[in-house]
């Protein structure tokens, strides 16, 4: 299916330059596949800054700081999305689409390659925080432009596309960047993370067409974010990926000490865990369409489910390796929840809906790593399946409050 491409207003050079040239037909008309998959590479590029969690030993080697302080560095970028998400996207809202990927991204490369060749902390986390600061503009309105391009009946289908940009950018960067920085150190690590952004720049610059943004921006629908629906829901919403990270980011931890995992097998099975959460993001989506409602709250039951058979059957390995597959899929299905809720209760701003799923997602991940710390230092590892149980309980009630009760309008079931 080919759609004619609404031209901004204001002409620029570079639309005579490129009048006569071989891409004009694909300026002039478009594939919605084409720029969705043009949109995933760059959602991959533009995750690749998060990969850095794996060389944190070589980053406190480079900097000749403390473990403690290389981890705050790489949380920063984090931190600052979860914040920015609820405000960023919606600035950016009102510009022309393919303006501000090319400014977000060449943003990324500047940053980038300021890191590279920086050997001072504060230089180069000002850099890895300003960079991070774009970030939820760029994936809220990569959510946003693919959903108005997709053909009727496939929105969801393109929604978890970028989706999973997110989650491969995550699981492909983590091991090349981390094997990069053991054997080459930092600066090569940063080097890759440079060229795949620039490679992406690249790829907007030549063939992605101009797309006017909103006439003006949003303005800041108070009455929205002050409902009982949207703060209920996001409430709800938020427990699961706190719950999520309570028990994912001490499963290494927890597979070492109780199952006796190690090295060269553990990182196999991290990789294994990360392809299997991809194909959950893309069962997710189905799930969404096909049933929604069911999908939201039956999702919270099942995933405490395998917290309770983690800390019944921690001591026998088979169940445990079963179970933490279909925890992998429970993880990658987890997107497409918090992006739908969110999508659902704001759905007049889509790219204020899309910088909360953002600030949720990894607010969630920061405070779920903050509690299973505590957790494990005060309790032992065990207690991270009683926190993730704790807090997943927790988003089945809002969630069946909002749902059931107050009977928010979901997308596919209005």
């Amino acid at each position: 299916m080919v759609k004619e491409l609404s031209l901004s207003p204001k002409l620029k050079i570079t639309d005579l330059l490129l009048k006569n040239n071989i891409f004009h037909f694909f300026f002039m008309k478009y594939n919605p596949k084409i720029l969705l998959y043009i949109l995933m590479l760059a959602t991959l590029g533009i995750n690749t800054p998060l990969s850095i969690v794996g060389i944190i030993s070589q980053i406190s080697d480079y900097f000749q700081t403390s473990i403690a302080v290389s981890g705050l560095y790489v949380s920063s970028f984090t931190f600052t999305i979860a914040v920015c998400g609820l405000f960023i996207p919606i600035f950016f809202s009102k510009f022309e689409r393919k303006t501000t990927f090319i400014s977000i991204l060449g943003v990324f490369a500047v940053a980038n390659l300021a890191i590279v060749f920086s050997s001072n902390l504060y230089v180069s986390l000002f850099f890895r925080i300003l960079s991070a600061v774009f970030y939820p503009a760029f994936i809220s309105i990569a959510l946003t432009v693919c959903e108005e391009i997709a053909p009727e009946g496939e929105k969801q289908d393109y929604i978890t596309r970028i989706l999973l940009g997110i989650s491969v950018g995550s699981i492909v960067g983590l091991p090349i960047t981390t094997g990069l920085g053991t054997i080459f150190g930092y600066q090569i690590a940063m080097l890759w993370i440079f060229a795949v952004n620039f490679l992406t720049l690249i790829l907007i610059l030549l063939f992605f067409p101009r797309i006017p943004g909103k006439s003006k921006a949003y303005e800041a629908p108070l009455s929205s974010l002050k409902s009982k629906e949207f703060v209920l829901a996001s409430l709800g919403i938020v427990m699961m990926p706190i719950g999520a990270s309570i028990v994912y980011n001490y499963m290494p931890y927890f597979l070492q000490t109780v199952s006796h995992i190690y090295t060269y097998n553990l990182s196999i099975l991290l990789f294994v865990y990360g392809l299997i959460s991809i194909c959950g993001t893309w069962i997710g989506g189905k799930l969404i369409v096909y049933r929604d409602k069911a999908t939201l709250l039956v999702f919270q039951l099942v995933c405490a489910l395998v917290f309770v058979l983690f800390y019944l059957f921690a001591q026998f390995l088979i169940p445990v390796l079963m179970l933490f597959m279909i925890f992998g899929v429970l993880d990658g299905m987890g997107y497409n929840l918090i992006q739908y809720i969110e999508a659902s209760v704001l759905p007049d701003t889509p790219e204020l809906a899309n910088g909360v799923f953002l600030s949720i997602l990894n607010g969630g991940i920061a405070l779920g790593i903050a509690i299973g710390g505590f957790l494990v230092d005060g309790f032992g590892i065990m207690s991270i399946f009683v926190g993730g149980l704790a807090f997943l309980i927790a988003a089945f009630i809002m969630l069946y409050y909002v749902i059931s009760v107050l009977k928010i309008d979901l997308k596919y079931s209005s």
